[in-house]
């Protein structure tokens, strides 16, 4: 029996813990071979972010595309943060993607004193927030702060190498639309939604970007994309 390739991949600046969730969840399915690379161009090593360039994401894109090329029956792909990014240029070029999940998409480029200064505000008024979530807004803005300018700018190259592909998405997609997300806003959701030309479910949620760290919607985040996956 040939089995459907369920592709994720992750944003930037992070080692990959968000995903972990989701990836357990859809293992279990006998149907699937799902792959969650460890290694992205941009991705949290040690004290530093690496330098990354366009070119070390088209690398990455090539490789992963020739895995998709290999003999699956059906290929999802989903993509969180700027790993949308990511997984929204393989949907473009690669007519074999069956279905697209977009996690709080990062396709612009974010303010990032408002995100900084989101994550802070949050830190404020902390009382709603769990013990892990509390620990990770602080050692992320940590992070953030010893990011090399020129790392920024080469994140933001990207971004902009991104957006020719948008309009060239054809694939049936998910979008999970974080309300109170500190990066992506409605407009950039609203971008998207008009660029992919196929049809597009938004589904928003009353959270941060760090929605897999917030117990009250994560469960129901993976539910869906699950069922999302399923449907016809």
């Amino acid at each position: 029996m040939k089995k459907d390739l369920v592709l994720i991949i992750n944003g930037a600046g992070t080692n990959g813990a968000e995903l972990k969730t989701l990836y357990k969840h859809l293992a279990k399915n006998e149907k699937y071979f799902v792959y969650y690379p460890g290694f992205l161009p941009g991705g949290f090593v040690g004290n530093y972010f690496p330098r990354s360039t366009t070119v070390d994401f088209i690398e990455f894109i090539d490789e992963t595309t020739e895995m998709i090329n290999e003999d699956f029956e059906n290929v999802y792909l989903i993509g969180y943060s700027l790993g949308a990014c990511t997984t929204a240029i393989i949907a473009a070029r690669n007519e074999r993607v069956s279905k697209l999940v977009l996690i709080a998409p990062i396709i612009k480029n974010p303010n990032y004193r408002k995100f900084l200064n989101g994550l802070g505000h949050s830190l404020s008024f902390s009382k709603n927030l769990t013990r892990i979530q509390k620990i990770f807004f602080k050692e992320f803005i940590i992070r953030f702060q010893r990011v090399a300018k020129i790392h920024i700018w080469h994140l933001q190259m990207y971004l902009h190498y991104t957006k020719r592909y948008l309009k060239m998405i054809k694939t049936k997609t998910l979008i999970i639309e974080t309300l109170k997300d500190e990066m992506v806003k409605k407009k950039s959701i609203d971008l998207l939604e008009k660029s992919i030309d196929n049809e597009v479910i938004r589904y928003s949620v009353d959270s941060s970007h760090f929605l897999f760290f917030d117990k009250a919607v994560r469960n129901d985040v993976i539910e869906r994309i699950i069922e999302f996956l399923k449907e016809d």
